[in-house]
């Protein structure tokens, strides 16, 4: 049988304002006291640093309150569309070595991506989905700011050490204000969404009949030549149904109809459409321009891209 896309439970979506609000007001306090503290007397006094790791822990659980909210309204807006990492690492992604270098953006990637409106279809890869520019800068930031401000204060500098703080401190409230955005932009999203109503109930087509002469020979063309995949192939009393699907293709199958009058005019895309052009014409596939057609008659335009 055709297999479906991946099940996610349906979520409503619920008020995320709030969350925002706070999670703002604390990476402003968080962004001014990292930035103040190195020029503070007392800042290496263990009640100062104790301060600050208190202030950055508060800011950390309001954020995260904010980031638990953001993402399950994010898969009311686009059920159907599963997120890249486990809800386990909206709080080890953060802390694990290595892995806190990517996988707090991505989380906030499929956040964002999810939250836009009208949301993804069903099945959506997340890892195909363009990036958004603003969590680029915003996360190449932090990362750059946090890297200069170890140099500055563990690496033997010399007179150098003063510029290397100053670009941290920098850097550091500008990821602080691209944090901001982000947080508040993915914010605007959802709350047009609620404010909309329900999501739109999810559709999508799941086959499409196509006339063909002989079932083998048009699995021989479709599975062989073209490489499309053979998703069942069974007896249903009298009747044989043959649905063929293109690899990648998540929704939308053919149903090969025996004995049908070809009456097709389809539309297939490639993602290297003169590697995949030059396959089909050593197999035997004539080409007018970018058309060809299949043995019963059916009229494909092969074309490049999504």
């Amino acid at each position: 049988m055709t297999p479906s896309a991946p099940t996610v439970p349906l979520r409503r979506l619920r008020p995320v304002r709030p969350h925002a609000t706070a999670a703002v007001v604390l990476i402003g306090v968080t962004t001014v006291a990292g930035a103040a503290a190195p020029f503070a007397e007392d800042a290496h006094r263990p009640e100062a640093l104790l301060w600050l790791s208190v202030v950055h822990g508060v800011a950390g659980i309001g954020f995260l309150t904010w980031l638990f909210r953001a993402r399950a309204n994010a898969y009311a807006i686009s059920p159907g569309v599963l997120h890249t990492y486990a809800a386990v690492f909206m709080v080890a992604g953060w802390i694990l070595p290595v892995v806190n270098l990517f996988v707090p953006k991505g989380i906030i990637d499929d956040i964002w991506a999810t939250s836009q409106p009208g949301g993804l279809p069903r099945g959506s890869d997340l890892l195909r989905v363009r990036r958004s520019g603003l969590i680029w800068a915003w996360w190449l930031t932090l990362l750059v700011a946090g890297g200069l401000g170890l140099s500055g204060l563990y690496a033997d500098l010399g007179d150098r050490r003063t510029a290397f703080l100053v670009a941290a401190l920098a850097l550091w409230v500008a990821s602080g204000v691209l944090a901001v955005i982000v947080v508040l932009k993915i914010t605007k999203a959802q709350e047009s969404a609620r404010a909309s109503g329900a999501p739109r109930p999810w559709q999508h087509l799941g086959q499409v009949a196509l006339g063909v002469g002989d079932l083998d020979e048009a699995v021989a063309f479709y599975v062989g030549t073209l490489g499309f995949d053979l998703l069942e192939d069974v007896a249903e009393g009298e009747e044989r149904r043959v649905t063929v699907r293109p690899p990648g293709t998540r929704e939308t199958a053919i149903l090969l109809l025996c004995g049908e009058a070809p009456s097709g005019n389809m539309l297939l895309r490639t993602d290297d459409l003169a590697r995949y052009r030059d396959r089909l014409a050593a197999a035997g596939v004539t080409f007018e321009g970018t058309v060809f057609r299949d043995p019963f008659g059916n009229r494909w335009d092969l074309r490049q891209g999504a």
